[in-house]
């Protein structure tokens, strides 16, 4: 599902891509257990490109894959990472266009929530990511997306959510397996987490 007006502001703007580089980038760096130094790593709904950034210059990846649904965050996001080692293109979570077991590393910068059906795109990551990949991620709970400011400012679909519990079951469902707790951020706003494929 695409964004709405009123997010896409919120999430293209100076404070949102600081706060990626700095805070989200450490976030996912102690997740990891480290930086991300020679992996070839799959970025599910890049935007303007920032997330990918981050992964490039604040995880140390080799290279970056990315894509979104939205073809016009896919040329900005173009024009953002001209000459860097990124590729490209516009794709659906749901079906995604890599071979399976072929990535070391998916990151997830707050997409999954978007999309209708969450569990195939679960089943499309865990496919992609090679035996021992990590998947990386931040999502928004059903409990926020539930409030007034979400339900009126924001469009997303409204059945078919999860809370971080249920996203750990439907995880493990497809054999990703949780590195640890899943902690809460920005006052329940957010989770995050990291799961490795068995």
């Amino acid at each position: 599902m695409k964004l709405n007006a009123f997010e896409r502001a919120a999430m293209n703007n100076p404070v949102r891509a600081a706060h990626q580089h700095h805070r989200e980038a450490s976030w996912f760096r102690r997740l990891a257990g480290g930086d991300l130094s020679g992996q070839q790593v799959l970025e599910v709904g890049c935007g303007r490109g920032v997330g990918a950034e981050v992964i490039l210059d604040r995880l140390g990846a080799a290279s970056v894959t990315v894509f979104d649904l939205d073809e016009s965050m896919v040329e900005l996001a173009r024009r953002r990472l001209h000459g860097r080692r990124v590729e490209l293109s516009v794709g659906d979570v749901c079906d995604i266009a890599q071979p399976t077991a072929s990535t070391d590393t998916v990151v997830d910068f707050g997409i999954i929530h978007h999309v209708p059906n969450w569990q195939q795109a679960v089943a499309e990551i865990a496919r992609v990511l090679r035996p021992g990949g990590l998947l990386l991620f931040e999502e928004v709970p059903r409990q926020m997306l539930d409030t007034w400011a979400f339900r009126t400012f924001t469009l997303h679909p409204r059945e078919n959510r999860f809370e971080a519990a249920e996203f750990a079951t439907e995880l493990a469902r497809h054999g990703l397996h949780g590195t640890g707790e899943f902690e809460h951020h920005l006052g329940g706003m957010v989770f995050i987490g990291a799961a490795r494929k068995a």
